[in-house]
C-alpha cells in the first residue's frame, strides 16, 4: 500500500511543479512589466529578463512543492472526513505558512543575484510590505482554485470533469469498456450484526480504501450503489499491466493491511468478491440539475450476473472469457476453467473463469 502512495504522491509532484513554474514565471511577466500597464515598480522589475527567469523557475518549483504537500496532507484519511469548510480553512492557514516560507526564499535568491536590489529595506519590513500581500493573494487565489479543481475532479471521479468540460458526452457515443461489479460478501447478515448505522460506516470505510486503487490502477468509479461499487475502464487503461484484475488484488491487499482497525472498530475482516466483464456501451451526459455520465448496455447487466455467480462458483472474482482473451500474458496470477453458465435474463451460456493470485 505505501508503495502506491509514494508513488501517486510522486506523480503529483510531477504534476504541480511545472504548473507553479508557469504560473509563476506569469507571476514574474507581470510584475516585472508592470510599469507598462499601470506604472507599478516592482522589485522584480530591476532583475534582468534571464535573472527574472531563474528567480521564476526556482520560485516556481517551491510554490509546487508547498502547494502538493499541503494538498497530500489534507488527503490523509483524518482531514478526508472534515466538512469541506473545514479543508478549506485549514489550507488556508498552510498557505499563509508557505508563502512566507516562499516569499523568503525568493528575497534570498534576489539577494544574492543583485544585492543592491534590497539594500534600502529591512527583510522584516518587506515581509510586512505591499509585494508580500500580492504575493500571498496570487498564491492563495490560484492555489484555491487549482485545490477546488481537484476536489471536484475527485468527486466526479477521475477524467469525467474534463470530459464534460469538453463535452464528449453531450451526444451518444459507443465505446468499448471494461466493467468491474465489487460486492461486500455476507453484507444482509454483516447489516443485521452491526445496524444500519453502524453499517453505513463500514461501507464509508471500505470505500475510502478503494482510494488508493483507483489512483494507481486508473479506475473510473461509474457508481456507488448501497455496498457495492461499479468501476470501470476504457480498454487501453483496462488492459495496461492488466489493471483491471490486479486492481481487485489491491483492494483486498488494502483492506487486509487495515485488519486490525477494522477487528477492533466493526469485529470483522470485510471481503468484497467481483465480476468483471468487457463490451460495447453508449456512453452519455444525463440530467440537467444532477449531470451524469451514463452507461447503457447489456454488458453492465451481464458483469452484474457474473459477479452474482461468485458464492456458488466458490470464488473470489470471476471473469468472462471475452476479457480473458484480451489479457496481457501474467504470471502473477491463476487461471481456473469455469465452464458455461446461463445466466439470469440471458439465453446464450457465457464462458466464466476464477482469477486467483499466484
Amino acid at each position: 500500500m505505501k508503495k502506491y502512495q509514494i508513488r501517486s504522491a510522486i506523480l503529483l509532484y510531477l504534476q504541480m511543479i511545472p504548473v507553479w513554474i508557469v504560473l509563476w514565471l506569469f507571476f514574474v511577466f507581470l510584475r516585472n512589466y508592470g510599469h507598462l500597464i499601470g506604472n507599478v515598480e516592482s522589485p522584480l522589475s530591476k532583475l534582468g529578463s534571464g535573472q527574472g527567469l531563474v528567480i521564476g523557475v526556482l520560485v516556481g518549483s517551491l510554490a509546487g512543492i508547498i502547494y502538493t504537500s499541503v494538498e497530500l496532507l489534507f488527503e490523509r484519511r483524518f482531514f478526508q472526513k472534515q466538512s469541506y469548510a473545514r479543508i478549506i480553512a485549514g489550507k488556508l492557514v498552510f498557505f499563509f505558512i508557505g508563502v512566507k516560507i516562499l516569499l523568503l526564499f525568493g528575497l534570498n535568491a534576489i539577494n544574492s543575484i543583485d544585492p543592491t536590489i534590497f539594500e534600502s529595506m529591512e527583510l522584516v519590513a518587506l515581509l510586512r510590505s505591499e509585494s508580500y500581500w500580492v504575493v500571498f493573494i496570487y498564491f492563495t487565489v490560484v492555489a484555491s482554485l487549482i485545490s477546488f479543481l481537484r476536489m471536484i475532479s475527485r468527486k466526479f471521479g477521475p477524467g469525467v470533469l474534463w470530459n464534460m468540460f469538453i463535452g464528449r458526452y453531450q451526444n451518444p457515443r459507443e465505446e468499448q469498456r471494461i466493467f468491474m461489479f465489487l460486492d461486500l460478501r455476507s453484507s444482509t447478515t454483516i447489516a443485521e450484526k452491526l445496524g444500519h448505522v453502524k453499517f453505513s460506516k463500514l461501507i464509508q470505510d471500505c470505500f475510502a480504501d478503494l482510494t488508493p486503487v483507483v489512483n494507481n490502477h486508473k479506475v473510473e468509479i461509474y457508481q456507488y450503489v448501497g455496498d457495492e461499487a461499479v468501476l470501470s475502464w476504457t480498454m487501453e487503461k483496462g488492459m495496461e499491466e492488466n489493471h483491471c484484475i490486479h486492481a481487485y488484488f489491491n483492494f483486498m491487499e488494502v483492506l487486509a493491511l487495515k485488519s486490525d482497525y477494522y477487528e477492533k472498530v466493526y469485529g470483522l475482516q470485510p471481503f468484497f468478491k467481483a465480476g468483471v466483464h468487457l463490451g460495447t456501451v453508449i456512453v452519455t451526459e444525463v440530467g440537467l440539475v444532477k449531470r451524469e455520465i451514463a452507461y447503457h448496455g447489456d454488458v453492465l447487466n451481464t458483469t452484474a450476473r457474473i459477479q452474482s455467480q461468485c458464492n456458488k462458483l466458490q470464488q473470489a472474482l470471476l471473469v468472462s472469457g471475452q476479457l480473458l482473451d484480451q489479457l496481457q500474458p501474467d504470471n502473477q496470477i491463476e487461471i481456473k476453467p469455469l465452464g458455461e453458465e446461463i445466466l439470469k435474463g440471458k439465453k446464450t451460456p457465457v464462458t466464466i473463469y476464477g482469477v486467483s493470485r499466484g
